[in-house]
């Protein structure tokens, strides 16, 4: 294994996120930007429900998606995990991760319950 910095070492292979392509090509500010403006977008179908239940599942299930890549960057990602005394911790940023188990829930839930509503029009 490869040390970083502060004693944390990288997993064999030295593993990339699925979107190191993107941040290779738009920069690491840019891809966080262009995440948050898709989370907005996202979330504003989501509350559309109530006028446009097939948005909202299209929605809802595009976030699913968005989620499920960004819980892969637990296993993907080197910084996601830091060593202490020998046994491998989640690290601030795999920490803030991990909110997105809850959220991609929600996005399951929420496109079962868009899809229903659209099946009653």
């Amino acid at each position: 294994m490869r040390r970083l910095r502060g004693g944390e070492h990288s997993p064999p292979g030295d593993l990339k996120p699925p979107l190191a392509w993107l941040i290779a090509r738009l920069g690491e500010k840019n891809v966080a930007r262009l995440l948050g403006v898709t989370e907005i977008v996202l979330g504003s179908l989501i509350g559309a429900k109530p006028i446009a239940p097939r948005a909202s599942a299209l929605g809802s299930l595009a976030a699913v998606g968005m989620f499920a890549t960004t819980l892969s960057f637990l296993a993907t990602t080197p910084e996601a995990w830091q060593e202490t005394r020998g046994e491998p911790k989640l690290s601030l940023a795999g920490q803030f991760l991990v909110k997105d188990v809850v959220l991609l829930g929600a996005s399951l839930l929420t496109a079962a319950d868009a899809l229903h509503a659209a099946e009653r029009r």
